[in-house]
């Protein structure tokens, strides 16, 4: 919705009558949403200030948050400035040193923000978004300058029918609209139209009578960038009357009247929660779709035994003639003998045996999972559920002084690669150093981009000999992805067994020495990262990294 001058002086009145005397108990401010919320007995006032949901919602009594600003108080006065698109709330104080507080809310578009002052100075106590510009100061300690008055006439009285008449003569029709809302308060490119359709005497009365805020016939109408309440009805927009102007910012304001009162960094848990569920279930059937036949991996394995005499030493890959008297092209590690590349195939087949067995369940618990965070997120839209709840069930530490001890996280974000192995990325130097020497065993696969600073990469692994390579190969992407070679076409990462890696006495945490390393040569594919990804705050690719040293080896 938009805000002119003309609503918010409506809207300014209508609020006066709707607080006045009322007991107001806080006010909370959270800048993530953009959103302001007055707690009053028996009602909450809640604002959007924030380009996707500017609006106005008057709703039942609630609670106010923890961090709420205490405001024990009576609503004396609410006001607007003449033809400015700001609203004041005067507000006595019960208790305390300073009676006088100000809530002054700042409508104009690019500039929207509440202030909170205090004391006959209007001292700044709170702003939603801190600001310094030019002459105006909006920090917290500063004196509130508002913003230059309107210079626009019939801004302090209306102005005389001859005057409207001359501001029009000669004027082109085209360059009308312009003129007017240039010169003449309470009015907009929103409103225009209304005073000048049925010529400059009708229009002229029709700008005096809103002026003056008189007859109200409140309207939710719809314009092309969604629901405008307004307290008359505007030509060329389609809507339905309201009781009262307060009713129709409401009904205008229904996605901030629903989940006004969900602080944003639940809301963004909830997203997270979303965002991840949605995540694991494509990567899931994703991985379903992309299997191996393993009836075809077993044959190849069978193949392999049969024709070991023909298989030359070394071989990367060979053509050989099948059972059925076709050819078979098979890919072979030239380090292994025959026999063991066959027992590779069989190994395969046995995984993608298991993942076939596996894959379907954990599949229809991800859709399940992702099912219940949807149903939560259209409860919190139809605001039955409240911040409390919500936490709740989002697992979300409760409020209190336990809450503000940050937990203990792991030095590591978590992947898992097309075949089901975890693969742990380290956070830092640091967290490298933890990852490397505490969350990994002897045997698992340590990795790292060759001759640049980046993270330590553990592959889970306890079979005996080398990795799968495909498992190998998505380890070495995440290691050069999470590296300062990531914008490079082909990074080479060493790799050992964790037992080989090693930390030089009095040196920085993340330097090691390895032994017995070996060198692979991948390309850091950004979209291979967030596939594997398990952590849904993972940082796949972060634009810098201070953490992990270049290794050196022995």
């Amino acid at each position: 919705m938009q805000w002119d001058s003309l609503l918010v002086a409506a809207t300014a009145r209508a609020l006066a009558r709707e607080m006045r005397a009322g007991r107001t108990r806080a006010v909370h401010m959270d800048r993530g949403a953009g959103r302001v919320a007055l707690f009053l007995r028996g009602r909450t006032v809640v604002f959007g200030l924030h380009p996707t949901s500017t609006g106005l919602a008057v709703m039942g009594e609630a609670a106010p948050p923890a961090d709420a600003v205490p405001l024990a108080g009576i609503a004396r006065d609410v006001a607007a400035p003449p033809d400015e698109r700001a609203i004041l709330m005067e507000i006595t104080r019960l208790r305390g040193r300073t009676r006088r507080t100000r809530l002054v809310l700042e409508l104009s578009p690019g500039r929207w923000n509440a202030i909170l002052t205090e004391g006959a100075d209007d001292r700044i106590r709170s702003v939603l978004r801190p600001r310094s510009s030019g002459e105006r100061e909006l920090l917290p300690g500063a004196v509130y300058a508002p913003p230059r008055p309107s210079k626009r006439r019939g801004s302090s009285r209306p102005i005389a029918l001859s005057s409207w008449r001359e501001l029009f003569q000669d004027l082109e029709p085209r360059r009308r609209v312009a003129t007017l809302v240039r010169n003449v308060a309470y009015t907009s490119r929103m409103n225009a139209r209304a005073f000048l359709d049925d010529g400059d005497e009708a229009g002229w009365k029709r700008w005096r009578r809103w002026r003056d805020l008189k007859d109200l016939d409140p309207r939710l109408l719809s314009s092309g960038q969604g629901l405008q309440p307004y307290p008359y009805p505007l030509p060329g927009m389609e809507g339905g009357a309201r009781e009262t102007l307060l009713a129709a910012l409401t009904d205008g304001s229904e996605t901030l009247a629903r989940a006004s009162l969900v602080p944003s960094e639940v809301m963004s848990a909830l997203e997270r929660r979303l965002g991840a569920a949605e995540g694991r279930l494509a990567r899931l059937r994703e991985q379903l779709a992309r299997l191996e036949d393993p009836v075809r991996m077993r044959r190849i394995g069978d193949l392999l035994l049969a024709r070991m005499k023909l298989i030359p030493r070394g071989a990367a890959r060979v053509a050989l003639e099948d059972f059925e008297g076709g050819t078979v092209r098979v890919s072979l590690d030239p380090t292994l003998a025959p026999h063991e590349n066959a027992a590779r195939y069989y190994a395969r087949a046995a995984r993608v045996e298991r993942a076939v067995a596996k894959l379907p369940s954990e599949i229809e618990e991800a859709d399940t999972r992702l099912a219940a965070w949807y149903a939560l997120s259209e409860e919190v839209a139809e605001g039955s559920v409240d911040a409390g709840e919500l936490e709740r069930r989002l697992g979300l530490p409760a409020p209190g002084p336990r809450s503000r001890r940050t937990p203990a996280r792991l030095p590591y974000h978590r992947f898992r690669s097309s075949a089901g192995t975890e693969i742990r990325v380290g956070r830092g130097a640091g967290s490298n150093h933890e990852l490397t020497f505490h969350h990994s065993n002897p045997d698992d696969i340590w990795l790292h981009a060759r001759h640049a600073s980046g993270a330590h990469v553990i592959l889970r692994w306890r079979g005996e000999g080398n990795p799968a390579p495909r498992d190998l190969e998505e380890a070495a992407i995440l290691a050069a992805v999470n590296s300062k070679g990531r914008t490079s076409g082909t990074v080479p990462v060493d790799w050992t067994r964790r037992k080989y890696v090693r930390k030089p006495r009095g040196a920085t945490a993340g330097t090691v020495t390895l032994e017995r390393e070996k060198t692979v040569f991948v390309s850091p594919d950004r979209e291979v990262a967030e596939r594997l990804r398990v952590d849904p705050d993972a940082e796949v690719f972060p634009e810098t990294r201070s953490g992990g040293r270049e290794t050196r080896k022995k």
